[in-house]
């Protein structure tokens, strides 16, 4: 059975507060405990769509009480080259390819905003998929042992003790296999159209969404497996352009 988990990534004090509003009210009414990303200290400008809310920590703080699990997104989602990072997503990244001195400043940093703000990071989710080995080995080393990411269908724990919970969708509820699939939205960039759509997806889906830390339940008992990876392969292959153009010419004979 095919299980979802709901996760909104780009939470910051400047972030589109309007259709957030909405989109909580949204989550409240279902039932939901999605993943939220939150930027410690943000200095992406595109992020910044409204004036800073002061009291943008009280609201963070009142998610975690309520359940929901807090992610941390990066440090300040700036972009510094152009590594895809292990998973291969984006050319893009804050942390892949930099040295450990320098990634593990950030993260410290980071993860300090978050304790004076009395805000324990549940998991990691890095800015654009994009962070390498060396982010993996420092995560674990700061007490982070949950990260969402990766494209293939079950969480699973690695041989550093880290469960690793996938997340292979973006912006709509799918039709899977069976597996645990985190759909990723970023509501800064939403129209009315895009939380009446929302809201038909929670409609249909509630009834199947998981929380973070039955995921994570799930993941402690597995190790990954060749047909993990063969999965991961096969949907980062679809996300090409050759991917996709094959994937159109043999949808009809096969049955998703």
């Amino acid at each position: 059975m095919a299980r979802y988990l709901f996760r909104f990534d780009d939470i910051c004090p400047t972030m589109n507060w309007i259709t957030w509003q909405e989109i909580e009210s949204l989550l409240v009414q279902y039932g939901i405990s999605p993943i939220l990303s939150v930027v410690p200290d943000n200095r992406d400008r595109t992020l910044a769509l409204m004036p800073p809310v002061p009291d943008f920590w009280d609201r963070v703080r009142r998610w975690q009480d309520r359940g929901w699990s807090i992610a941390l997104h990066g440090y300040q989602h700036t972009y510094v080259n152009r590594n895809r990072g292990m998973m291969g997503l984006t050319p893009q990244s804050e942390f892949a390819g930099l040295p450990r001195e320098v990634q593990r400043e950030k993260l410290l940093k980071g993860i300090e905003i978050f304790a004076r703000e009395g805000i324990r990071p549940d998991c990691w989710v890095a800015p654009s998929h994009s962070f390498d080995g060396t982010t993996v080995d420092l995560l674990a080393e700061a007490g982070i042992h949950i990260i969402s990411d990766g494209l293939w269908f079950w969480p699973h724990m690695d041989r550093r003790g880290m469960t690793w919970v996938p997340q292979q969708l973006w912006e709509r509820v799918r039709t899977t296999p069976p597996g645990i699939w985190t759909v990723c939205y970023h509501p800064n960039e939403w129209s009315a159209h895009d939380i009446d759509r929302f809201r038909e997806d929670l409609s249909r889906s509630s009834s199947m969404a998981i929380r973070l830390h039955d995921a994570v339940a799930i993941g402690k008992k597995r190790r990954m497996t060749i047909t993990d990876r063969f999965q991961a392969h096969a949907m980062l292959a679809l996300k090409r352009p050759v991917g996709r153009t094959l994937f159109r010419f043999i949808k009809p004979l096969i049955r998703i």
